[in-house]
């Protein structure tokens, strides 16, 4: 009797407890395990950048984290907003890079949806193996990512002035697909305020308003 078993991206618990009951009752075992082919930064910057924004924010996301989960009410911040489509794009990406060459037919979605079923995402997940490749690439283009953010934040507070403090700003840079958490929305404001763009308003709070200069 041969028996082909085929699991993507085990938990390690799981993967034990069933080689052990097939080698019990499966007498000669195999095991092979596949290659996903996101071992290189190289190919995961290429999946990473043909990716819609959407996309690549998840992804972004994910790689930050040292076990590779992004939960999915991160994502939608503080308005909730739907991730519909997010899976669809990954695979769209897959499928285009085998159409371009860049990757074989046999490689497999780096970036997987989990959830509670029924259509619900609790979150994405990048495969184990390819977490380190992926976690490259994208401080590769972190530095440029972190640029946009100042960008993009000073931009809105020049548009709609007032005091600005780490909630507001999240929920500003989450409008033009930047998913940022309060610490670094912080960071974002004291790094403007030291380029004299904006000054602190409350000793007691991290509080900002635009430099009158910067009008």
């Amino acid at each position: 009797m041969r028996l082909h078993v085929i699991v993507e991206d085990p938990d390690p618990d799981f993967q034990k407890a069933l080689l052990d009951l097939l080698a019990k009752h499966g007498g000669d075992l195999e095991v092979v395990e596949a290659a996903t082919g996101w071992t290189e930064p190289e190919t995961a910057s290429r999946f990473y950048l043909s990716l819609p924004r959407t996309a690549q924010r998840i992804l972004r996301e994910a790689a930050k984290r040292d076990d590779g989960y992004v939960p999915a009410d991160v994502l939608r911040g503080p308005s909730g907003d739907k991730l519909t489509g997010s899976s669809g794009a990954f695979k769209a990406a897959l499928k285009r890079g085998v159409r371009h060459g860049w990757w074989g037919p046999d490689q497999l979605l780096p970036v997987l949806a989990e959830g509670p079923g029924f259509g619900k995402v609790g979150g994405y997940r990048i495969r184990g193996e390819a977490l380190q490749a992926f976690q490259t690439a994208v401080a590769t283009h972190q530095q440029s990512e972190l640029a946009s953010q100042k960008d993009s934040l000073i931009e809105a507070i020049q548009f709609d002035s007032g005091d600005w403090d780490a909630q507001r700003s999240v929920a500003a840079l989450h409008q033009v697909g930047h998913t940022v958490d309060e610490k670094r929305a912080r960071q974002i404001l004291r790094d403007l305020a030291a380029d004299g763009l904006l000054h602190r308003v409350d000793a007691h709070r991290a509080v900002y308003r635009l430099a009158s200069h910067a009008a």
